[in-house]
């Protein structure tokens, strides 16, 4: 029987939630007030039909990848065809069907990390072999680089997939557009799929950040995975995306008819309003922005102090903060049930990320700032 591991991020968040008394700054869920009231009153209009009622196509509802593919056209200049977006459960859901699909037991898999702990779940999974590729230049390191050569020397023959976050999580790491296309000239020539997943494209602060999709119509090696969990608050409702080469875009959807069926279709429709919405995803966005500059304020005094180091992310919804400690975990648990505030510990995105905390501030800002204000009392 094949085991897996709880995700750090889970272990911690089930302790968060068991008691009021703690405030969680852990699991990378946007909370600020719920799902905007607009989605809401949509969704109800829908329930007063029987729209949702029934089996939808397991590609996903064609008005959503409609929408999908102007969306893409519109926003990216990217002309893509319908049969390459798939609705997905989540973010994690589509991830799943390319480790169904795709993957063979003994297949490898290149993540560079700190990474989200999915792609090592998923990995182990699909009984193929994660290869770890750090981020990290040395140890005295706290922004994170994508280096290609790197990458290039880990591959082997048995390479199938390079699993790439951007914006990064942790790490709140842009990867420059240009990096990646050089990183996908390297896998179409040795035939290695480019899975590059947008989960916090609409939280990226930086003009640096370009999305991948522009790439998609000339590519048979580049998938792009997104969400609506991040950019509209839907974490709970389970809905995202995949964006495929046509090549393998039925053989995806059939394993999707085969593990879920359909999607939820109410998700669906609640997504389709988003995406007609975006003005809603960009309120969401100025919080997080903000958020993300008073959580840097805030913790000045831990800066200054040397007792954390944390580079001012670019994108996402954390700061990956680091210690003194070889291995925050147990930094982490004190931290927890002392000053009773749910972060979660760096190693669970890898070995790389062992002496940091995760800090998400997708929070209201009252709530972000009291966490904060535990977390310095606890050092102070």
């Amino acid at each position: 029987m094949l085991e897996l591991p709880l995700s750090g991020i889970k272990k911690i968040e089930e302790i968060a939630k068991s008691s009021n008394e703690y405030i969680s700054l852990s699991q990378g869920a946007v909370r600020l007030g719920g799902i905007p009231q607009q989605i809401k009153a949509f969704v109800q209009e829908q329930l007063e039909t029987d729209k949702t009622d029934y089996y939808e196509s397991c590609w996903g509802i064609k008005p959503l990848r409609e929408k999908i593919v102007a969306m893409a056209a519109q926003r990216y200049g990217a002309n893509l065809e319908l049969n390459q977006v798939i609705a997905t459960h989540g973010c994690v859901g589509g991830l799943s069907l390319l480790f169904l699909a795709l993957v063979e037991p003994g297949d490898e898999i290149i993540i560079p990390e700190p990474s989200y702990p999915a792609y090592t779940l998923l990995t182990q999974a699909s009984r193929s072999n994660p290869v770890f590729v750090s981020l990290f230049a040395d140890q005295n390191d706290v922004r994170g680089t994508l280096d290609i050569e790197k990458i290039k020397k880990a591959t082997t023959n048995k390479t199938k997939m390079i699993m790439i976050a951007n914006p990064a999580n942790p790490l709140g790491m842009v990867v420059p557009l240009k990096t990646l296309q050089e990183l996908l000239s390297w896998c179409e020539q040795k035939g290695i799929y480019l899975v590059i997943d947008e989960a916090y494209r609409d939280y990226a602060f930086t003009p640096e950040y370009e999305s991948v999709i522009p790439l998609m119509p000339h590519s048979q090696w580049l998938i792009c995975a997104s969400t609506f969990s991040k950019n509209m608050a839907m974490s709970g409702w389970r809905i995202g995306y995949l964006l495929v080469p046509q090549k393998i875009a039925k053989a995806l959807a059939c394993m999707q008819d085969a593990t879920l069926n359909c999607l939820n279709n109410t998700a669906q429709y609640a997504a389709l309003f988003a995406l007609e919405h975006p003005e809603l995803s960009e309120q969401l966005y100025r919080v997080v922005l903000h958020n993300r500059d008073v959580t840097m304020n805030m913790l000045q005094p831990l800066i200054k102090e040397n007792i954390i180091q944390v580079q001012k992310p670019d994108g996402g919804l954390f700061v990956f903060m680091k210690t003194d400690q070889h291995d925050a975990t147990d930094l982490c648990m004190s931290i927890l049930y002392k000053a009773k505030v749910s972060l979660v510990p760096g190693a669970s995105f890898g070995s790389s990320g062992a002496p940091f905390l995760r800090l998400c501030y997708a929070r209201d800002t009252e709530i972000l700032q009291e966490g904060l204000q535990r977390l310095i009392k606890f050092f102070i």
